[in-house]
């Protein structure tokens, strides 16, 4: 009895110790000085990846480095396709970011980009917990060193602007009252680097799967797709921003339903600002949150209800058909958040899902290899990834 609270006790407070370090190393890697506000940081990265940055700057390097990446991956054999995909994020996002880094500086930042690993604690008795997070603190340390002499070289420059987000973000801090310094600029780039590749290549790699298991689902996207090209005068362009809007309904309900189904949002946290009265049901008739509460959402409760879904575990990109699939969220699908707060790498999100999708379906064939599996501690980790092989479709 004494050996069993003792071993509790010691597990407890190396658990504690664990959090008090990174609380302390979030602390410096994310924007938190008291200053600042998560909605300036949105408004300003809103200008990388929100829909008028995509549409205006990102769109075309998105559609060449997803088609480099594909053929490059085409002539490997079988590869992992998240893994793939995490690559082929950051390496168009890092140049956006950043665009006169020298080529063996900038896939110098790209590796450490991807040597953040949110799937990197496994136990704290666990010797590979430790090395993975000493890997990761490392590659923060010499991504922050790359970023850092990147902006004092741009704030020293006497040539014209680059036009790439760092500029956007140097104008901003000129401004009086900035909330940004050097050091949260070089931690909001450090953040979109690794944040924007890991969500996102999750969810390429369960709607790949999911399609590998649905193969009317595969027809109708390549129907749908090769459409588009067929309309097309140039046959070899990428897919254009008015093609995204209004030529892809059917590939937006398969996006959609994938990321009901992946539930990649794991829990939204909101902060009751008044008393707020909730209708309960059975034996509970009402209750009432405090203002000051913090509320805890699961989505996957909302995304898994079939009070909501017909047959919720079921992947059927048809049951959003006649919905209006133009807003992100709302209160029976917060796959982006929920309320007035969305993610702010929603629109980047569901743009890549449709990029990717248009250039796999009407380029290659593929086959699985190797199907994944997941378990969610609480976010999704892969167990086994999804392994496939593609090649380039006969000439019809």
């Amino acid at each position: 009895m004494l050996s069993s609270r003792y071993s509790g006790r010691r597990t407890s407070l190396l658990y504690k110790a664990i959090q008090m370090f990174l609380l302390r190393y979030l602390e410096k890697t994310m924007c938190s000085s008291r200053q600042e506000t998560s909605t300036s940081i949105s408004n300003i990265t809103m200008h990388l990846i929100g829909s008028e940055g995509l549409k205006r700057k990102m769109i075309g390097f998105m559609n060449r480095t997803t088609r480099e990446h594909l053929r490059w991956k085409a002539s490997e054999g079988a590869f992992n396709l998240r893994h793939a995909v995490s690559t082929l994020i950051v390496s168009y996002i890092t140049p956006q970011m950043i665009s006169n880094l020298k080529p063996e500086t900038e896939a110098k930042l790209i590796d450490n980009f991807m040597a953040f690993n949110i799937e990197w604690f496994q136990s704290p008795f666990a010797l590979s917990t430790w090395n993975n997070l000493f890997k990761v603190l490392r590659a923060r340390k010499e991504a922050a060193k790359i970023i850092n002499v990147a902006l004092e070289r741009r704030k020293d420059s006497i040539l014209e602007k680059q036009g790439d987000f760092l500029d956007t973000l140097l104008e901003e801090m000129k401004k009086e009252g900035s909330i940004f310094d050097q050091a949260s600029i070089v931690n909001l780039l450090l953040n979109i680097g690794v944040v924007s590749r890991d969500t996102t290549s999750h969810a390429t790699a369960l709607t790949v799967d999911f399609i590998s298991k649905n193969p009317r689902v595969l027809t109708e996207l390549q129907r749908e797709h090769e459409a588009i090209v067929q309309k097309r005068d140039d046959k070899e362009a990428g897919l254009s921003w008015e093609e995204y809007k209004d030529c892809m309904p059917f590939t937006r309900m398969v996006i959609y339903e994938s990321l009901r189904l992946a539930n990649l949002g794991t829990i939204i946290f909101r902060k009751a600002v008044k008393d707020v009265v909730i209708k309960g049901k059975l034996e509970v008739k009402r209750y009432t949150i405090p203002a000051g509460w913090i509320v805890a959402v699961a989505p996957s409760v909302v995304h898994y209800n079939a009070e909501i879904y017909e047959n919720p575990l079921e992947f059927n990109p048809w049951r959003w058909e006649g919905k209006d699939l133009r807003s992100p969220g709302s209160k029976t699908l917060m796959v982006f958040g929920g309320g007035a707060r969305q993610c702010v790498g929603s629109d980047l999100a569901r743009l890549h899902l449709a990029i990717f999708l248009h250039h796999f379906v009407t380029t290659y064939d593929f086959s699985v290899v190797q199907e994944c599996e997941i378990y969610r501690v609480p976010f999704p980790c892969f167990t086994k990834d999804l392994h496939i092989n593609i090649s380039p479709k006969s000439p019809s």
